[in-house]
């Protein structure tokens, strides 16, 4: 299992709509991992990934909680269909 400490980095797009320019910003993790704002507004910006090569799964955790929590193990989800 990996473990790593990462940043949510701040990112702004715009869109053309009918002549109309829309700015709007947006939160992603490494590996285009999106977070959706009122999670960085309640948590932050630091967050623990952990990747399971074993079975796939990718646990995303505000490095808060973890602080608070103790990092408690990324759960083993079976996949559906899998042996």
């Amino acid at each position: 299992m990996k473990v790593r400490a990462v940043e949510a980095r701040r990112m702004k797009g715009k869109k053309e709509v009918d002549g109309k320019v829309y700015e709007y910003e947006y939160y992603a993790l490494p590996l285009n991992l999106y977070i959706k704002k009122y999670v960085i507004e309640r948590w932050g910006r630091d967050f623990v990934v952990e990747v399971d090569e074993d079975t796939g799964v990718v646990c995303i955790k505000p490095k808060q909680i973890g602080d608070l929590l103790g990092l408690a193990k990324c759960p083993a989800i079976p996949l559906k269909g899998g042996s």
